[in-house]
């Protein structure tokens, strides 16, 4: 397969993954507003849920980051070299590495923000499950 293939394919899942992880966020945040304890108007979070819910926000607020940086990044990159060479030429140019990185940063911190959301909020929902593993079973009445 050629090199060009496999950026491709890193595109292709670096996108579903922003997108995945994206609606993850959301479905995060509506399953922690299902436990919101609401008396009156004031809801109030169990304090179990706080950090899933701040993992969640994290990570929504870390792609919106991580978008707005790239567009900047790209956006004067391009307006540089378009002032350097003429706006009809389109020059063969090789960009920096680092000017990725901010983009990068901000995708695997949303990841594993996410991530750290979900495993907080099941740690939350399996200690908050009872299983009923104390009840005792009838007693035999022997026979």
């Amino acid at each position: 397969m050629k090199l060009s293939q496999y950026r491709e394919d890193y595109y292709t899942h670096t996108g579903n993954a922003s997108s995945v992880c994206r609606q993850a966020a959301f479905a995060g945040i509506a399953l922690i507003w299902v436990f919101n304890n609401k008396t009156g108007n004031q809801i109030n979070l169990p304090n179990g849920l706080l950090w899933p819910s701040l993992f969640m926000i994290t990570g929504l607020s870390l792609d919106l980051l991580q978008y707005v940086a790239a567009s900047a990044i790209w956006g004067t990159f391009h307006r540089v070299n378009e002032k350097k060479f003429s706006a009809s030429s389109d020059p063969d140019i090789t960009a920096p590495a680092w000017l990725n990185w901010p983009a990068l940063t901000c995708f695997w911190g949303k990841l594993i923000a996410v991530i750290s959301g979900y495993v907080s909020l099941f740690s939350y929902v399996v200690h908050s499950i009872s299983f009923g593993y104390g009840i005792q079973p009838p007693a035999s009445t022997g026979g």
